[in-house]
């Protein structure tokens, strides 16, 4: 699992990418087997105007052919990105039960069904 983090317009970047990595690799690590690369877009919508306007994006790429895309707005750039980190995690974790069970479907269907 390979986590590329982007970021614009935000203070202490390097305390944010840390955060960030780190509770992606919390949320996702026991789904490493089945996720590729997980893409992170963090920005600062407004400015310095203030309000909800720190945006997380989060994008996860799996390793068979289908992606999960989740984003928040907030006031604060750590508490969206742990909000986004559990979604991302239940959202795999859906994604990932949905692709087991048609295998298992497929696997025991017999072979003059198909």
């Amino acid at each position: 699992m390979r986590i590329e983090i982007q970021a614009k317009g935000m203070p202490a970047l390097k305390e944010l990418r840390e955060h960030a990595r780190h509770r992606l690799q919390f949320a996702l690590g026991r789904f490493a087997h089945g996720v590729g690369t997980v893409r992170v877009h963090l920005a600062d919508v407004n400015g310095p105007r203030g309000g909800s306007d720190k945006l997380c994006r989060i994008v996860v790429q799996m390793k068979k052919h289908s992606r999960v895309v989740i984003q928040e707005l907030g006031q604060d750039m750590q508490q969206v990105i742990d909000r986004v980190a559990d979604r991302v995690h239940q959202n795999v974790s859906r994604q990932l039960g949905r692709m087991h069970r048609v295998q298992r479907l497929a696997l025991a269907m017999p072979p003059d069904a198909v």
